[in-house]
């Protein structure tokens, strides 16, 4: 069975996608902030889903999708996503 997803490797789209998904959080292209999560999706390593129609909103494997790349991705996405500061109100 296959299912259609809408993900992109776009990273402005990606920034985005990650900005509404996390709508408490500064969610910024920087190095600080999720620059090096947006590098991996630009280079199609992997993929983040568009919420608009995928909730959850997942960050998936991309079409350059390297298995043994598994831990240190996760590890990294992790790192960066549970760490995203509050916005101040």
């Amino acid at each position: 069975m296959s299912a259609f997803q809408f993900a992109t490797c776009d990273r402005q789209f990606a920034l985005s996608f990650l900005r509404q998904s996390y709508p408490s959080r500064v969610v910024e292209d920087t190095v600080e902030n999720v620059g090096p999560l947006l590098d991996l999706i630009a280079s199609d390593l992997i993929r983040v889903q568009d919420p608009n129609f995928h909730q959850p909103c997942q960050i998936v494997p991309g079409k350059r999708w390297a298995a043994d790349r598994e831990t240190e991705v996760v590890a990294l996405c992790g790192s960066i996503l549970n760490n995203l500061p509050r916005k101040q109100p």
